[in-house]
């Protein structure tokens, strides 16, 4: 089951406030978009990545991609104004011959390769498939800063990355998107809202998603975990 994997790095990370995208950022000794290539470049299910790069950082990121996806083609392809916009051009540049998709976010450094292909083996049994958290919060409905009602956690989950489907499927969801002005911030709710199934894996809470300067300081922190937990192992 080859999968065209799409790391999704077009974004510039304005809510971080640093002077460059965070997917550029150093974590660990190597910039954040590193991690996600090094999974993807390890995931046996992957058959090639397909990086969308912010306009301005092509050059920046292909340098990236020659030096960390290890064993992977790629490409390398510009963002839209919108996620939406973006993942559609990764689609568009991928390879006919592959059937399946995977999408990523850079922002999400700690997804493993065990990880990627569980979800890529879940989708081709369900025929779609995403990386999920499990809710461990008392979840309320506010409005006006007022608490309208609590949600029954059990059924609810964290929509993460890698979601993954195949890309026939994707499309035609990106058509019936367009024709009814439908705005999705992952491709689930696209293939939702073209009435697919998909199926959820649950992964580890590592796989969070960093969008503020708070959430970098937890990742470098995490990055040393690991770092000093290969070492004890080693």
């Amino acid at each position: 089951m080859p999968v065209s994997g799409i790391i999704a790095a077009g974004g510039t990370g304005t809510r971080l406030g640093e002077q460059e995208p965070k997917q550029f950022l150093d974590l660990g000794g190597k910039p954040v978009i590193a991690w996600s290539l090094e999974a993807f470049s390890q995931a046996a299910e992957i058959g090639e990545i397909i990086l969308v790069s912010p306009v301005d950082y092509t050059e920046r990121t292909t340098e990236y991609a020659k030096k960390y996806c290890i064993g992977k083609p790629f490409h390398v392809v510009t963002g839209g104004a919108t996620r939406q916009e973006s993942v559609l051009n990764g689609l568009n540049a991928s390879s006919r011959n592959l059937n399946w998709v995977a999408v990523h976010d850079a922002a999400r450094p700690f997804i493993t390769a065990q990880e990627v292909d569980s979800v890529c083996l879940m989708a081709r049994d369900v025929g779609a498939a995403i990386a999920a958290a499990k809710i461990v919060d008392t979840v309320k409905e506010v409005h006006s800063q007022i608490i309208t009602r609590t949600l029954d956690r059990s059924v609810l989950a964290a929509a993460l990355t890698p979601q993954v489907c195949r890309k026939e499927d994707l499309l035609s969801a990106y058509d019936i998107a367009s024709q009814s002005d439908f705005k999705a911030t992952d491709e689930a709710s696209l293939l939702e809202h073209a009435g697919i199934s998909v199926a959820v894996y649950f992964c580890s809470s590592l796989n969070f998603k960093i969008t503020t300067a708070t959430d970098m300081d937890i990742a470098r922190a995490v990055a040393q975990y690991l770092k000093d937990r290969k070492s004890d192992e080693a």
